[in-house]
């Protein structure tokens, strides 16, 4: 729901500010992806002019630009079936058939972002005996098909001891708009075991307040915001949580980060305090 007047008029230089902070980083953030996720949040917001043909000429321009586009393209489409899929079939081109291992894993990463959920015999065969994050990567394209029993093989790589299996599930699961009491469950068995240095601790943390109750979220807010002055991947990490859960409460540290040296991090606090601001939260 948008919120009043009152409180658009209060952070109307705020949000001209985050919405720059997006357009800036689509025209010259240091890496691809930053690209796309400043496009994929504008594409949330709804200020898409001129993304579609920016993202084609980008697209051909190079080869390492070619399944970032592909995604960007896709949810500019997403109420035009035939073209969305036509970007969905080129995901799945680069998935099966690109050139290298992190090629393909960034492909079926996106499908699992785009909600694909095609069980193929290459994504069963990868849930089954993948590495390297194609097993949860699998397992979260599969488990878009909403089903409880594959949502339960997805988190139980939460109990792995394998860094990769539950950096990425939790990370996937992340992107769920529920999960189930079982996979709570998981999550925060994988936080207890796990060190405050762990790599992946983060992604656990934020996934948990994701999804945490109300009752519980200023907990695990708390356990989460413990690494909102830490590494440059924390810092998104903790961005990218509050883009999800986020409130007013959580403004101040939000404009930290908005303020950091690293373009990615304030793309994902601009979007947060883009959803704070335009919406009740």
């Amino acid at each position: 729901m948008l919120a009043g007047n009152k409180m658009l008029g209060q952070h109307k230089t705020d949000i001209k500010n985050c919405l720059q902070v997006l357009n800036e980083a689509v025209s010259n953030g240091e890496t691809f992806f930053i690209k796309v996720h400043a496009a994929e949040n504008l594409i949330y917001h709804k200020h898409t002019s001129g993304l579609e043909v920016q993202f084609l000429q980008l697209q051909k321009a190079a080869p390492e630009n070619f399944i970032g586009s592909a995604r960007v393209l896709a949810r500019l489409n997403k109420q035009y079936p035939q073209k969305f899929h036509r970007y969905i079939k080129q995901l799945e081109n680069e998935f099966t058939s690109g050139a290298g291992i992190k090629t393909r894993l960034t492909a079926l990463e996106s499908l699992g972002k785009l909600g694909y959920k095609t069980p193929s015999p290459q994504i069963i065969n990868y849930a089954d005996t993948g590495t390297g994050g194609f097993k949860a990567m699998a397992r979260w394209v599969l488990s878009n098909n909403k089903s409880l029993a594959l949502e339960n093989r997805l988190s139980e790589l939460l109990l792995s001891n394998e860094i990769n299996d539950y950096r990425y599930a939790a990370y996937a699961l992340r992107f769920k708009s529920k999960i189930s009491a079982q996979t709570m469950k998981r999550l925060n068995e994988c936080l207890l075991r796990l060190k405050q240095d762990d790599a992946a601790r983060v992604y656990v943390a934020s996934c948990l307040f994701v999804h945490d109750s109300a009752k519980e979220r200023p907990r695990s807010k708390a356990l989460l915001l413990k690494y909102a002055d830490g590494e440059i991947g924390q810092q998104y990490e903790v961005a990218e949580g509050l883009g999800i859960r986020g409130t007013a409460m959580d403004i101040p540290v939000l404009k930290k980060l908005l303020a950091n040296e690293n373009t990615d991090v304030r793309v994902a606090a601009a979007n947060a305090l883009l959803k704070i601001f335009l919406y009740k939260r």
